[in-house]
């Protein structure tokens, strides 16, 4: 993170000035569902962010709080890898459908150190079945090897962090996912099992293929059949309000349609 931008950062001193920017905060619109109205939980994720060096809005969007333990997506743990001055580079070096490898060199280390993950690593470790894995399943196999790699090479950076995936989550978690019309959701029913949650960012990319089924749509009575399989689709919150606002316009839009 570049000096500049740190100083446009908005960063309290003080246990007071934290609590009186989640107030701040909680009453806006724009905050994560988990966290709107919430001002105590507010201050725990900023505090939780700031103990890692992050200011309070890279914490609201990087830093999950589940079970009192702080949940960093993968490409927060390699922004905060990079950002220590350890390391001296973090790179991809193979991408491909079947497999992804990244590698880093610490600073003074003489040794590059890599992790790679395959499909056949994933159907390992019975992730394959998942939405996420299925839909994403690059995606996801670079965000599971940068998080192994940055823990591996710097605990002392990401010391007490968590992965997504070694989190379980219990049916009162704000993780979980309110339903479109239809059953409960595959969301609802991972944390009703207590599996592991998914990387929220690489779940919310899940969003743009249902937006562009929703506008495909040319009937009422389809689109309430895609919006059964929409809430089965285990988005997270954020994604899933994006999901659910075009699914009320189109079918609004269909309405009128009939109507006329």
């Amino acid at each position: 993170m570049s000096n500049e931008t740190k100083a446009l950062a908005i960063v309290p001193r003080s246990l007071a000035e934290v609590s009186s920017l989640a107030e701040v905060l909680a009453k806006s619109t724009l905050l994560p569902d988990a966290l709107k109205g919430k001002a105590p939980d507010v201050v725990v994720q900023i505090l939780a962010g700031q103990e890692l060096g992050l200011a309070p809005m890279a914490a609201i969007r990087g830093v999950h709080i589940v079970q009192g333990k702080p949940v960093l997506s993968a490409d927060t743990m390699v922004a905060l890898v990079l950002g220590s001055g350890l390391c001296e580079h973090f790179s991809c070096i193979e991408d491909t459908e079947q497999r992804v490898t990244y590698e880093t060199k610490r600073r003074g280390s003489p040794h590059v150190q890599k992790v790679s993950w395959s499909v056949e690593d994933t159907k390992k470790a019975g992730l394959n079945t998942k939405d996420n894995w299925r839909l994403h399943t690059r995606q996801m196999m670079k965000a599971r090897c940068k998080a192994i790699l940055a823990r591996d090479v710097y605990p002392d950076v990401l010391a007490g962090v968590y992965d997504p995936d070694e989190i379980q989550v219990p049916v009162s978690s704000a993780y979980r996912v309110e339903s479109l019309p239809g059953s409960a959701t595959a969301g609802e029913r991972r944390a009703a099992n207590h599996e592991p949650i998914e990387d929220a960012e690489i779940v919310a990319n899940a969003a743009t293929e249902w937006l562009n089924k929703i506008k495909a749509v040319d009937s009422e009575t389809n689109l309430k059949s895609l919006g059964q399989e929409i809430a089965a689709s285990g988005l997270t919150n954020g994604a899933r309000a994006e999901v659910n606002d075009a699914y009320k316009a189109r079918m609004a839009e269909l309405r009128k349609v009939a109507a006329s």
